[in-house]
């Protein structure tokens, strides 16, 4: 059963809170048993986690939330970081995502993006590391034959045990061409603002044209794809939104 929209938040909510203390303790009893934490090289650490290193290492650690955002019962946090490990001029013009998968009132999964990558090219901090372009141009393919419409491509750029989660947490397992959505929405369009990167996932933050939302709340709603990508090819499409608050906006405009 899926948890309703307010107490997913309040607990994803609740557990930057706790990471913005630098409460560790507190930290783990937020976690399921089985918690997992892949960081944004893509490593993978399960088990409970209290990060008392990084908190003692950087006490001013703190997670800025700008949007959150809705899939099922994942929470996807839009925002920035300020007292990381990261160098500050690149900690300025970052952008991070933060995933977390919710099980009853725990995180059971804990997903960091960023596109630290990028900036630090821009800014010409550090060298790049060789995949990210090509983990980027994956995905970005991938949006663009969505733009396209083409049912026949879209599935050759999926892997056989491809899996797609929508914005209301239901999943589609084995490739998928999604002709009847193309046919019904045939301008429907992703535009892309923001590419991140989380070993070997791509997260799109953007917004839509054309779908299958009224209009007036897809202007107003914020939207993120995520991919995992493996070879050349998706393996995993998901969505996320803030469809709930989207819509309380526009009724909220039409009231003034």
């Amino acid at each position: 059963m899926k948890a309703d929209s307010a107490a997913l938040k309040s607990t994803a909510l609740t557990f930057v809170e706790t990471i913005n203390a630098g409460d560790p303790e507190k930290l783990i009893l937020l976690q399921t048993e089985d918690f997992t934490l892949i960081d944004m090289e893509g490593d993978v650490i399960r088990g409970r986690q209290d990060w008392s290193d990084y908190f003692e290492a950087y006490p001013e650690y703190t997670i800025h939330v700008h949007h959150v955002l809705r899939g099922g019962n994942g929470v996807a946090i839009i925002g920035r970081t300020t007292g990381s490990h990261i160098l500050p001029e690149v900690e300025e013009k970052e952008t991070v995502l933060w995933t977390a998968e919710i099980r009853g009132d725990l995180v059971s999964e804990w997903r960091i993006y960023s596109d630290a990558g990028q900036v630090e090219k821009t800014l010409q901090v550090t060298p790049q590391v060789a995949d990210v372009p090509l983990l980027q141009d994956v995905a970005l393919k991938f949006v663009e034959t969505i733009n396209a419409g083409d049912p026949e491509r879209l599935i050759l750029l999926q892997t056989e045990d491809f899996t797609f989660t929508d914005m209301a947490g239901d999943i589609t397992h084995g490739r998928q061409g999604w002709s009847d959505y193309f046919e019904a929405y045939p301008e429907y369009t992703i535009h892309t603002e923001h590419v991140l990167r989380g070993g070997n996932g791509v997260a799109i933050i953007g917004r839509t044209t054309g779908s299958h939302i009224l209009h007036e709340v897809e202007e107003e709603w914020n939207i993120l794809w995520t991919a995992e990508i493996r070879g050349d090819l998706v393996s995993k499409w998901r969505i996320y939104t803030d469809f709930e608050e989207a819509k309380k906006r526009v009724q909220e405009k039409k009231k003034v």
